[in-house]
């Protein structure tokens, strides 16, 4: 198993320590966290190993958040950003946050009555309904990025309408009988305790948006929302406003995919091909390797309307297979190198990035090492 360094400088330090989302596009890496509301471009070097801060973008210059951070604040709401992928096509850089409820830590440094009170708090984050889209610039150097100029048209994000406790998506999700008992508004169920927690997200073929779930597991099957957003102008706005089409039974605005990952939640999503590669792991902050599944063909499956079966996708070798990444993983600290993000590095090769790099795999100021693997189709 190789590795990547990437070296966020010391501005970067918090996405270096909470990586939950990357992706390559030519010769930058985007990289987010899951603090804050910023997100990283790195750059390649020559050697094609190293790639280095380039800037830092402030995503609440170009989306209307609930709450935007504020000059000498001491706490930035953070979007929990957790999935992110790029629409070649439409040269649109797709993001989404976490859309969780969170719930405090019981810590060893406190006594009872601490713990017991933190582990009580159970509330949304302002900003984690967020999923949005922005157009990037390129050049001749194959140098994409966030910018207003070089276009004969205005260059503006475009984003779900948002609150601090939901959004469109949410909505939708909380009518869903499936998914309902998990994300009521007083039931309170946090996303690591199995309650709705977005990890994962893919682009389709004609605009469509791939979600997935690290929770709700449901009796061990995990499940990807296929998505159809429609952009409309919105004058007086930072972003322009997306809507939900309806495209699943009964005039849902998505189609569900369950599929059959041992059990696992999904952490990320990410093409190979036809094939969707999906990233699995506990819905729980549990220790465990990275398990990779492909599901083949998946292509074949997107792009459908309400009037098509929605199914279930069983482990088999001509359907969804574990893929092999050798034996040479280890985890060398409790608690440490958790997978949370996948993407192509190239053609043949996959990176797989970290939340909460063990010592092993942080360098101090703010550089952590990213595992590039084969891939055998």
């Amino acid at each position: 198993m190789k590795k990547i360094q990437l070296s966020f400088e010391t501005e970067g330090k918090a996405i270096a320590q909470s990586l939950s989302a990357l992706v390559r596009v030519g010769d930058s890496i985007f990289a987010a966290g899951d603090e804050g509301v910023v997100l990283a471009r790195l750059k390649s070097s020559k050697d094609g190993v190293r790639f280095k801060l380039k800037e830092l973008i402030d995503l609440s210059e170009w989306f209307d958040l609930p709450v935007p951070p504020q000059k000498n604040a001491k706490q930035v709401m953070e979007i929990d950003l957790e999935g992110m992928d790029f629409d070649y096509a439409n040269r649109l850089l797709w993001m989404v946050g976490s859309h969780s409820l969170k719930q405090g830590k019981a810590s060893a440094a406190c006594d009872t009555k601490e713990n017991l009170a933190s582990l009580n708090q159970v509330k949304p984050d302002a900003n984690r309904y967020f999923l949005g889209c922005v157009t990037l610039q390129n050049d001749d150097d194959d140098e994409f990025r966030f910018s207003r100029k070089g276009s004969k048209t205005e260059i503006r994000a475009a984003q779900l309408a948002c609150t601090a406790a939901t959004s469109e998506l949410m909505d939708e999700i909380r009518r869903d009988s499936l998914f309902a008992r998990y994300c009521a508004h007083s039931a309170g169920i946090p996303g690591k305790d199995n309650g709705v927690d977005i990890e994962g997200l893919a682009c389709a073929l004609g605009g469509r948006v791939l979600i997935g779930l690290r929770g709700p597991v449901l009796r061990g099957i995990a499940t990807i929302l296929e998505i159809a957003p429609q952009r409309a102008d919105s004058p007086g706005t930072k972003a322009d406003r997306l809507h939900l089409t309806k495209i699943g039974p009964n005039g849902c605005k998505y189609r569900r995919h369950f599929l059959d990952l041992c059990g696992h939640g999904i952490r990320d999503l990410c093409w190979d091909g036809g094939d969707l590669l999906i990233l699995a792991g506990p819905t729980a902050g549990l220790d465990s390797p990275p398990l990779i599944f492909r599901w083949k063909a998946a292509i074949r499956a997107l792009g459908m309307n309400s009037s098509d079966e929605e199914k279930f996708i069983w482990r088999s070798k001509d359907q969804l297979v574990q893929e092999f990444l050798g034996s040479d993983w280890k985890q060398t600290e409790i608690g440490a190198d958790h997978a949370e993000a996948i993407s192509l590095f190239d053609q043949k090769r996959l990176m797989i990035g970290y939340d909460a790099p063990g010592k092993k795999r942080f360098r101090k100021p703010a550089t952590v090492l990213v595992d590039i693997v084969d891939l055998r189709k």
